[in-house]
């Protein structure tokens, strides 16, 4: 392998950060591979948009918050006026009879009188009748009807409501939450990806170092310098590299399939390649970056406290509906239509009613006084569950804001290093060329100087993965974003 050049390194100048010399190591050349020139800031955002657009878990959210709403309109509907249509036609064979004695009631009578009028010499006139029998059932009946019912009071239909929309709130908050949750995850993972790729720089210029390495001992040792030990002894650091660029590649494949798979995108899709610059970590003011001020934010603006403050709301909601089974429902009813053997809309047809009813339960068997009690648990419950939450935003904004200050600070003793480093190296390469400097210092060098350039790439965008979770600790999402959510 071709060995590559290093980048050069100057003394750090006292005050500053030496950004200069940060950006020439997290992005040195590689053979043909061109330096990215898109933005972080730009990247970062393309990729959350499309994030946002695609991913599954929050389109599933989503559909979550459309269930909610369409629960709060039915629940709203209740207090409007219901109409009903019904139709009943029916046919019927048999069934139970009445026997009516219309006969024997009044045949004697008119026998008497008819004998009475035949004394008298007159023909007999009444006639005789014959018992009658009806039937229980009629053998056809119809029955067509519209109803409307309109509760006038019924102290559920309130309760019914605020829960709705307290759901609402709630999914809706949910799906906010996951929204700068998936953000968040989504620039960590490209970091880290990033991370991977520098890191493979990083490692490939040292395989070549190491390959080197082992031409001028075997070299060396061909011209009887030195002895076969120091060949071995860079063989085997040389495998070393290339085991690490094995799982270097590893970690770039793997990060580059989950950055794929939180935006909805196959795993094999290429991810652009962002360039770093000092601005990106100069976002926030340091005096700004205090735990105590940005505490008070954090509690107003984060999703997860708006869903349990709407999950307080709605238990307050379930007792008032718990109560409302001790009071009475009142509702109107008002029913027309026709009725009979046939169709039609005579005034032996027609038919009008006019209800007002009221109910009243008078005894559950004690489930409405354990309704209370479950209405009561579960507001104890969400109260304590809102503390918890806001014990926990209140650490994570502090944790965020001092790890992203330690990260950020960490950046010039991680310049120093690879200064330091590299000066070492290049002192012992030069010994070990003359035949001063044996393999162990020679190597303890080399991993020295890896090392330190991998670890200001780690710092660099260490502290930027930092600042993506203080973002987040901030209920912030990214600037311009929207998260798709209509409540």
């Amino acid at each position: 392998m071709q060995r590559l050049p290093s980048p050069a390194v100057t003394p750090p100048t006292r005050g500053t950060c030496g950004y200069g010399l940060l950006l020439a190591l997290l992005w040195p050349a590689l053979g043909t591979t061109q330096v990215p020139t898109l933005s972080l800031a730009d990247t970062t955002t393309a990729l959350v948009t499309e994030a946002l657009a695609a991913n599954q878990g929050l389109k599933a959210e989503q559909a979550g918050v459309a269930r909610q709403l369409a629960e709060l309109d039915r629940a709203r509907a209740r207090y409007a006026p219901s109409l009903d249509f019904s139709a009943r036609y029916t046919r019927a064979d048999g069934g139970r009879t009445i026997e009516f004695p219309l006969g024997d009631l009044l045949n004697p009578v008119y026998a008497a009188l008819d004998a009475q009028l035949v004394a008298q010499g007159h023909p007999a006139q009444f006639p005789r009748i014959a018992n009658q029998q009806f039937t229980f059932i009629r053998q056809r009946e119809q029955e067509t009807t519209l109803t409307l019912t309109q509760p006038l009071y019924d102290a559920r239909l309130g309760a019914g409501r605020d829960a709705a929309q307290a759901e609402l709130r709630a999914s809706t908050a949910s799906s906010e939450a996951y929204a700068v949750r998936l953000a968040r995850d989504l620039k960590q993972a490209y970091y880290a990806w990033l991370r991977a790729r520098a890191g493979q720089v990083v490692l490939q210029e040292t395989e070549a170092l190491a390959t080197e390495n082992l031409r001028i001992n075997d070299s060396l040792f061909r011209a009887g310098k030195v002895t076969e030990d120091r060949v071995f002894r860079a063989r085997a650091d040389l495998l070393e590299v290339e085991q690490q660029v094995l799982e270097m590649r590893n970690a770039d494949g793997q990060l580059a399939v989950y950055v794929n798979a939180l935006r909805a995108k196959p795993g094999n899709t290429p991810l652009p390649e962002a360039l770093v610059v000092p601005g990106d970590l100069a976002l926030v003011d340091d005096a700004a970056l205090s735990p105590a001020a940005l505490q008070p934010i954090a509690l107003a603006a984060r999703a997860e406290l708006k869903q349990l403050d709407a999950a307080i709301d709605g238990a307050r909601a379930s007792g008032r509906a718990a109560r409302a089974a001790f009071q009475p429902q009142v509702g109107l009813q008002l029913t027309t239509g026709i009725q009979g053997t046939r169709y039609g809309f005579s005034a032996d047809e027609r038919f009008a009613l006019a209800s007002v009813v009221v109910k009243f339960n008078l005894f559950s068997g004690g489930a409405d006084r354990a309704g209370l009690a479950v209405a009561a648990a579960r507001l104890d419950e969400a109260r304590a569950r809102r503390e918890d939450a806001t014990f926990q935003v209140n650490r994570e904004v502090q944790q965020a804001v001092e790890d992203f200050l330690v990260q950020r600070a960490s950046l010039r003793t991680a310049e120093q290093r690879v200064f330091a480093a590299q000066g070492a190296f290049r002192i012992v390469s030069r010994k070990r060329d003359l035949g001063a400097a044996n393999q162990a210092e020679f190597i303890d060098a080399r991993r020295t100087l890896t090392a330190a350039r991998l670890n200001i790439d780690g710092t660099r965008l260490g502290a930027l993965s930092a600042l993506a979770q203080l973002d987040y600790a901030l209920g912030r999402t990214p600037s311009g974003i929207d998260t798709g959510i209509t409540p």
